[in-house]
């Protein structure tokens, strides 16, 4: 550049002078170039999971002795590699110290339900392959190894990689038996692999939250007959809301009829406030001509719709396959929140155990891609919050996520990322902050629009401070 510009007719000297301004003018226009090339690559592919923001990084140990521990109220980053080829997966007594499964350890109370959830984070893309069985398992156990509870999440028939979510929980009850005394309990997180997945190591997030005792004693059945009949769906035209990439910057919505837009492989996180008393009713809807209205065909188990409770724990979910024509994943009717419903039988009842945020996590295939193009397809969420909020159970301390605040409704009215201090730690967008209303993490694309746009105009300026610097030089000369 030096070089064409000392072969100016304006001079060497003046050369000298452009250079300078032509080196400040590249000092501004090479910052634009490195800040929106990450702004490009967002645009065009998934969104990567948002981690809660503050979480501590913790190893897991590979034997119980070295467990690191995690407190309530607390969210923490960790990771785990796949379990040993051959053995499938390393579980329970004969697997300890196998890779693919890790340990911490978490100090309860003799009174609060405790539940400890990891979210296994696979990394994403085409070359990822996941099959029926992969799964994450938590275990909660003493220090005799007796087993509190464990749950296993599975990939099952939508075989690609999201983000998947287990919880283990200690209830305590008249009459429990084991796991009810106050200690040290061992986290047990272990993943299974197929022989032919992909065995890159998942990152985990695990968080442990308490609920606490009632002041006076609970039912220990659950609930009588409750309605499952579904109202009608609402309809009207849909409002826009952006969905978030995970737990932590899921769209907050209240009751009505939302809209988003879904490209194949795409997971996409939203979160409905759920007082007690109160059922919810939601359904997903991917819309006609799907992609690519020229391409004709079938996905089996297309959009893949999964509802989670306060505490991470998998409450129920559902499969909608798709022909072009619109499709739609209806939930399962639930039982209204109810402390009560702890003690039901039946899984996905006794999740809508307490008050609080409920997540609904929305998948689609990336098998659209090879049938309908890799192009974004129309989500539509009908949501129903039925009947008014009830009494809250008298807890002898404050519930924490297991409740629902005025910060919370508000949250859910304007489509805030983040509510009020109901939420587990949680983080905003990916700049740290909050994210606005019909924004996600996402949003911080239009971020990135912003200040390369003010990079640009600075270039300008500059340019024309150069123009003007050139044209004064020469005007001594033409005289």
């Amino acid at each position: 550049m030096s070089r064409r510009v000392g072969r100016s007719p304006v001079g060497r000297g003046r050369g000298r002078a452009l250079s300078a301004l032509a080196a400040a003018m590249c000092a501004v226009a090479v910052p634009v170039v490195v800040v929106a090339l990450p702004g490009v690559a967002a645009a065009q592919d998934s969104a990567s999971y948002v981690f809660a923001q503050g979480a501590k990084t913790v190893q897991g140990a590979v034997t119980s002795t070295d467990a690191a521990e995690l407190k309530a109220g607390e969210t923490y980053r960790s990771s785990i590699e796949a379990g040993v080829k051959g053995t499938g997966l390393g579980s329970g007594s004969g697997a300890k110290g196998a890779v693919g499964t890790r340990y911490y350890r978490v100090a309860l109370d003799g009174s609060s339900d405790t539940y400890v959830s990891a979210v296994a984070v696979p990394k994403a893309g085409a070359d990822v392959k996941v099959a029926f069985n992969d799964s994450i398992s938590v275990t909660l156990q003493d220090r005799q190894g007796n087993r509190c509870d464990s749950e296993v999440a599975a990939f099952r028939s939508a075989e690609y990689p999201r983000p998947i979510a287990a919880t283990a929980e200690r209830v305590v009850r008249e009459g429990g038996g084991r796991c009810q005394d106050a200690g040290t309990y061992d986290v047990v997180v272990a993943r299974k692999t197929a022989p032919d997945s992909t065995r890159e190591r998942w990152d985990l997030e695990l968080s442990v939250s308490s609920e606490p005792a009632l002041k006076s004693p609970p039912a220990t059945t659950g609930p009588g007959a409750w309605s499952s009949a579904a109202p009608r769906p609402p309809a009207g035209i849909p409002s826009e809301r952006r969905g978030g990439t995970g737990f932590n910057d899921a769209r907050s919505l209240r009751q009505g009829v939302w809209k988003d837009r879904i490209r194949p492989g795409q997971t996409l996180f939203y979160r409905v406030p759920l007082d007690w008393g109160q059922q919810l009713f939601a359904e997903a809807e991917l819309g006609s001509s799907a992609g690519d209205a020229q391409r004709k065909g079938f996905v089996p188990s297309a959009l893949n719709v999964a509802l989670y409770n306060p505490a991470r724990t998998p409450v129920t979910s559902k499969d909608a396959s798709y022909g072009g024509e619109p499709s739609v994943a209806a939930l399962d009717s639930l039982p209204p929140v109810a402390y009560e419903n702890r003690y039901l039988s039946r899984a996905d009842e006794a999740g809508v155990r307490f008050a609080g945020w409920y997540y609904l996590r929305v998948s689609l295939t990336p098998e659209m891609k090879g049938t309908f193009g890799n192009k974004e397809s129309g989500l539509t969420l009908r949501l129903t919050v039925h009947g008014d909020a009830a009494s809250a159970p008298t807890y002898v301390r404050d519930p924490g996520a297991f409740q629902v605040t005025d910060a919370d409704r508000v949250a859910a009215e304007s489509g805030f990322a983040q509510g009020g201090g109901s939420s587990l730690p949680s983080a905003g967008s990916r700049s740290g902050g909050r994210a606005g209303p019909g924004g996600s993490g996402r949003t911080n694309r239009m971020t990135v629009v912003g200040i390369a746009g003010i990079g640009t105009g600075s270039v300008l300026v500059l340019g024309l401070g150069v123009w003007t610097y050139v044209a004064r030089r020469r005007a001594p000369a033409g005289r």
